[in-house]
């Protein structure tokens, strides 16, 4: 059905110029139909997919198709998964049969990405935009997944067309969708229409009938007055930065707001507005500015927007003249007082390895952090500077990984690794500083000497590490253990026991006669990693123990198997 819509927007408009007199000296025009086959397709309204709706709508409109309007059918997404160059004209503009129009989209598989805007500017080729009129009519469920601003393309196309108009038709939407497909539209003079059920169709397809007839001819429009920022006066204009522009009323209504007129998201958006005062304002990266601007519909103008900010780009790196950063980082950015470091407000945090943004005028504060290291750095911008920063972190890297003794395999189980503090405190204890339990951990750290703790069940080792800047140090850490598996059966059966505890103590009693204890488990068949020796284990059992004798030696791997009488 919403393709039918706007396959009727399509005839009636064409019709429409035709009904207007053969002697019309414009020509009334060629169109593509652009069908989104992305993957998204497969989804459903109602229980039908997308693609089955809009297989259905064709063949039911195609009966009546006037065989002398020429059409052109492209789609994208149709062939391959994740590839943007996925585009392709089914049938060239031309007088067509009902029957080749169906079972060009009957063909169509639907599975890849959303190319729409390299689509759109396909079309606008294969049509000779810049040379004569032209009608691009897009269906789409989604909004650009390839990189490449719609609002740019229409814009650029607007421009170069002689009478050049994209109409747009988005079913089942999401709200983020809105945006790409609303200035694909608005940039350009067309119609956008969204479809959310049949009901909404049908009155939307009234209100289309009665527009498009009532539609004087597509003549190109004068040039639209242009919107550009910049970041103080006397500079050029910026370029490739994404700004939220919101046109408003110049004075606030009654209930004390404003009454938006237009938004855009785009670096230098086109105003197609009628004569007079508007309050416009601009918001890109941190900086939001006003101004009120004025409008002649009849003579295009540009209307420069003064930022009075700088652009700030950071870069990372572990020492001066050393590796740049570009993973597990995060920059904090501060506004702060000039000449103080007081009273500062937290503006912004990415993980990005290159930030750059556009700030008011001001001073601020920029922390580098990785790992457990921070540097910072005091900013001073003023309007029009365009600043790159490199900030060094006096940093290297420690790559650790354990094993049971030298030559064997790395652990990659239940090894705990501990950064703590350099001396122990009054009872003894290292103050831990950061933990991590990953087999191999990789630790980025201020140069000097540093102090680790690893740990595998009841074993560890404590060594330290001395990091240089920008060098990555790989160290292997020998715990001098091995790992016994201890397993209860019962006497009688074979069967493994389930309820039973191990404590595992020295071999000998200490001075107060008592076996200390090294480390313990519920589970029924515990893996216990110990240090090369003797050692003394228990197994309790309904009430009963157990004790037997192991010696352990570094790098084994062994199995020890109890058995025992079945408790009643």
């Amino acid at each position: 059905m919403w393709l039918k819509l706007f396959l009727a927007i399509l005839m009636l408009g064409l019709v429409n110029d035709r009904a207007l007199g053969d002697d019309r000296p414009e020509d009334p025009g060629r169109a593509i139909l652009v069908l989104d086959a992305s993957g998204s397709m497969w989804g459903k309204v109602k229980g039908r997919t997308k693609v089955e709706i809009a297989r259905e709508s064709i063949a039911v409109l195609m009966k009546g198709w006037d065989p002398n309007i020429e059409l052109g059918l492209m789609a994208y997404g149709h062939r391959k998964t994740g590839d943007c160059e996925d585009i392709e004209l089914l049938l060239p503009v031309a007088r067509h049969r009902a029957e080749d129009v169906v079972n060009s989209v009957n063909r169509l598989n639907a599975r890849g990405k959303t190319p729409l805007s390299a689509a759109i500017k396909k079309a606008a080729e294969t049509l000779g935009y810049s040379k004569e009129r032209a009608t691009v009519i897009l269906i789409s469920d989604g909004m650009e997944t390839c990189n490449m601003d719609p609002c740019v393309v229409a814009e650029e196309l607007e421009r170069a067309g002689v009478a050049f108009t994209v109409h747009v038709i988005g079913f089942d939407l999401k709200k983020e969708d809105l945006a790409d497909l609303q200035c694909l539209a608005q940039g350009t003079g067309g119609m956008f229409i969204e479809a959310v059920d049949a009901a909404t169709l049908t009155e939307a397809l009234t209100i289309v009938e009665e527009s498009v007839v009532a539609a004087p001819p597509a003549l190109k429009v004068p040039p639209a007055s242009r919107l550009v920022a910049v970041l103080t006066n006397n500079m050029e204009p910026l370029d490739n930065q994404e700004i939220n522009w919101h046109v408003t009323s110049p004075e606030k209504g009654p209930d004390g707001t404003y009454k938006v007129v237009k938004k855009y998201r785009h670096t230098s958006p086109r105003l197609r507005l009628e004569s007079g005062k508007y309050r416009v304002q601009a918001k890109t990266g941190l900086v939001v500015v006003e101004s009120v601007i004025h409008v002649d519909a009849e003579n295009s103008a540009e209307h420069v927007v003064d930022l009075n900010a700088g652009q700030l780009a950071l870069e990372g790196y572990y020492k001066e003249g050393g590796k740049r950063l570009k993973k597990r980082i995060r920059w904090n950015l501060y506004a702060i007082k000039a000449g103080t470091d007081e009273n500062r407000r937290f503006l912004d945090y990415t993980n990005s390895p290159d930030p750059t943004y556009i700030l008011p005028a001001g001073t601020y504060r920029v922390v580098l952090e990785s790992g457990l290291v921070q540097a910072a750095m005091t900013v001073d911008l003023k309007p029009g500077d365009i600043l790159k920063k490199k900030v060094y972190l006096n940093a290297g890297q420690v790559k650790l990984s354990g094993v049971l003794k030298e030559g064997s395999l790395p652990i990659q189980k239940s090894i705990h690794w501990y950064l703590t503090g350099d001396t122990p405190d009054s009872k003894g204890e290292y103050k831990i500083l950061s933990h991590n339990s990953n087999p191999a951990p990789t630790f980025t750290l201020g140069e000097g000497k540093h102090r680790f703790l690893v740990t595998v069940g009841s074993t560890q080792n404590s060594f330290y590490v001395n990091i240089q800047p920008d060098r990555l140090i790989e160290k292997i850490v020998s715990l001098d253990a091995g790992q016994v598996k201890m397993i209860a059966l019962d006497k009688a059966s074979g069967q493994f026991l389930k309820k039973v505890r191990w404590t595992v103590t020295r071999p000998e009693q200490n001075a107060k006669g008592v076996y200390e204890k090294v480390t313990y488990s519920s589970y029924y068949s515990p893996t216990f990693t110990l240090r090369t020796g003797r050692f003394r284990v228990v197994m309790e059992h309904g009430g009963k123990k157990s004790i037997a004798m192991i010696n352990v030696s570094a790098g084994e791997n062994k199995e020890i198997r109890v058995q025992v009488k079945r408790a009643p």
